[in-house]
């Protein structure tokens, strides 16, 4: 029992808080904070609580997505003076950069994914009023 508050006594609270991941239907890409090689954490959204042996880190977040690694992100960390809060934003797509501070962060890559989206919405749209006029078209030459 000793030993356990001894090792509960050598580590800080660190706290990350991830941005929630939005749009029509979000990807739910798992996640992760690399404080160490050996040392990972999968992240959710909001806040993410966990202890760490004082030291410095530099932290690396990503989220996975099949075999690759993005939104990828660095942070420097020190828990020698005690507890950390950080944050992590995941991007709004996979071509992006994440971004990580020590302040609330903002996410990469809107205009992108509102480009797409429009996009796709127009292609939609402009298939099926190309449907729409072959159809209209087909009465018209009967």
């Amino acid at each position: 029992m000793a030993n356990r508050a001894a090792q509960h006594a050598d580590s800080v609270p660190v706290r990350v808080e991830v941005t929630e991941m939005s749009g029509v239907r979000p990807a739910r890409l798992p996640t992760l904070a690399e404080f160490e090689p050996d040392r990972r954490h999968l992240l959710t959204p909001g806040r993410n609580d966990f202890s760490l042996p004082p030291g410095r880190y530099r932290v690396q977040l990503w989220s996975q997505y099949a075999f690759w690694r993005v939104g990828k992100a660095t942070i420097d960390i020190d828990t020698t003076r005690g507890p950390v809060l950080f944050h992590y934003a995941v991007p709004y797509t996979i071509y992006h950069r994440g971004a990580a501070g020590f302040e609330p962060q903002e996410r990469a890559g809107k205009t992108a994914n509102t480009v797409m989206t429009v996009v796709g919405v127009g292609s939609v749209a402009l298939a099926f009023l190309s449907m729409a006029m072959a159809i209209v078209l087909a009465f018209v030459q009967r």
